[in-house]
């Protein structure tokens, strides 16, 4: 049974919002939408776009026996007894398992493979999309640490999305501004040592947490988790996307690359 919550209100700047939190995958994703003026019909719209969401975990949860993720990985069905979208799925996948030389690779995971790292990113895209194409034009989806913003956030302003000090959870280490793209965060600060990491099978990382800024928040999401992994090494990978961006903590010090941060200056 899931749980959801509906707020609306003015900003600073006039502008009106509305702000649909929806439990799911075990968080809370939160969908918010803005303008000079919303439809009467917000509620509803919000929650409907939410279902998507409950649907993603009707396909994709490794935690329930009955999801076609969970039939792959128990050997009960193959590759071509998957849903069309899990099948382009873990075709994303994999390529990005080749473009990071294996350091994303969800078949690497104990329990049989687990894209989990690469859907949440693409849901939130997903989801942006679907309410654009509803006729809302200022989007922001925060699901649980990947965002995915359209628009504006207000007049002639660009989303502002702040990223957590990985040693402070009371303090913001960064910040960007976000406009039709993508950002996700990677780090074990939340939910302790969850990543596998697939060369050297034990749970040891290089970085303390990875942002990574681009059009594509699958992507973002997979490649921040590989950034984990193999720490500064992995900026290599982003000659092929000069436009992203990206903000690298480790131990003691901050390191960025990209348009996104390049004005920022932070420091532990």
């Amino acid at each position: 049974m899931s749980t959801s919550t509906f707020q609306t209100g003015t900003t600073n700047e006039g502008w009106r919002r509305a702000v649909h939190l929806e439990e799911v995958w075990g968080t809370v994703v939160i969908l918010e939408v803005r303008g000079e003026s919303l439809s009467v019909d917000v509620q509803s719209e919000l929650a409907e776009v939410a279902k998507f969401l409950h649907q993603v975990d009707d396909w994709f949860s490794t935690y329930r026996i009955d999801t076609p993720i969970s039939a792959l990985r128990m050997g009960f069905a193959d590759m071509a007894q998957m849903p069309e979208v899990i099948q382009k799925v873990l075709e994303q996948c994999n390529e990005i398992r080749e473009l990071t030389g294996g350091a994303f690779d969800p078949w690497a995971v104990p329990g049989g493979v687990d894209p989990s790292g690469y859907v949440k990113g693409w849901a939130a895209d997903v989801v942006a999309d679907m309410l654009v194409e509803r006729g809302f034009d200022n989007v922001s989806i925060n699901a649980a640490g990947d965002l995915s913003c359209r628009g504006l956030q207000g007049p002639d302003q660009a989303w502002v999305i702040g990223i957590r000090h990985p040693l402070d959870d009371q303090a913001i280490i960064g910040s960007a501004e976000l406009s039709n793209t993508s950002m996700a965060t990677s780090g074990e600060y939340e939910r302790g040592k969850h990543i596998v990491n697939p060369f050297t099978k034990d749970r040891q990382l290089n970085l303390v947490s990875a942002t990574v800024v681009g059009p594509d928040g699958g992507l973002a999401d997979a490649l921040a988790t590989a950034l984990l992994i193999v720490g500064l090494d992995g900026v290599q990978w982003f000659q092929e996307f000069p436009d992203w961006s990206g903000f690298l903590v480790d131990v003691q010090t901050v390191h960025t690359f990209g348009p996104a941060f390049a004005n920022l200056d932070a420091a532990i």
